[in-house]
């Protein structure tokens, strides 16, 4: 979808849904990282613990921009990881929401 292809107000209802689920993303990646920093005691454990930080920040940076053409992906992929729910999305055309409800199944 191009950005020709939303409202004015829908973009700004997307956009903060996106800016929502990503402060909720670093919100709940700080909770686990202050538990697992807890349990560090080997050498072992501080290379998985860094993996782990990476992989999160790999994902959390391939969410970083906010594009109309992937918005519905993203925000389907929120909707999975529990990050927004459909309250959020409330301004949505019926099209789009359905769309984003069919990608948020798989």
């Amino acid at each position: 979808m191009s950005a020709a292809d939303w409202t004015h107000q829908e973009q700004s209802v997307a956009k903060h849904a996106f800016e929502t689920g990503k402060q909720r993303s670093i919100e709940a990646l700080i909770v686990i990282l202050r538990e697992q920093s807890a349990l560090l005691d080997t050498p072992e454990s501080i290379w998985k613990f860094h993996d782990f930080l990476s992989s999160e920040r790999f994902q959390y940076e391939g969410r970083s921009e906010f594009d109309t053409a992937n918005i519905l992906f993203s925000l389907a992929d929120m909707i999975k990881q529990n990050l927004i729910n459909y309250d959020d999305l409330e301004g949505l055309e019926k099209t789009k929401l359905s769309k984003i409800k069919a990608m948020a199944m798989f």
